[in-house]
């Protein structure tokens, strides 16, 4: 299984690396953290990276929000989350 986490908003991290390195590796799971996302736009973002399923902890106030996305061929139970941890 492959998993790739990504600071969105860490040292310059663009949309176009993150693809790239999608459509290199290839990843099951993507996790997304500093999103500044809220939960309405989690399927625009699943539809651009092309992945089957999203989970999305929305920004609160100044504090950025967590995104998961995986594909289809895994099952993935979400155990707990809070605005700091998303466990799967």
């Amino acid at each position: 299984m492959k998993i790739v986490s990504w600071n969105v908003w860490g040292l310059r991290n663009t949309r176009a690396s993150l693809k790239y390195i999608l459509q290199t590796y290839k990843p099951q799971i993507i996790f997304l953290c500093e999103t500044k996302m809220r939960p309405m736009q989690k399927d625009d973002v699943r539809a651009e990276l092309k992945f089957e399923n999203c989970f999305t902890v929305g920004r609160n106030g100044l504090r950025w929000g967590l995104t998961m996305l995986w594909s289809f061929d895994i099952a993935v139970n979400i155990a707990s989350y809070s605005q700091h941890h998303i466990d799967a």
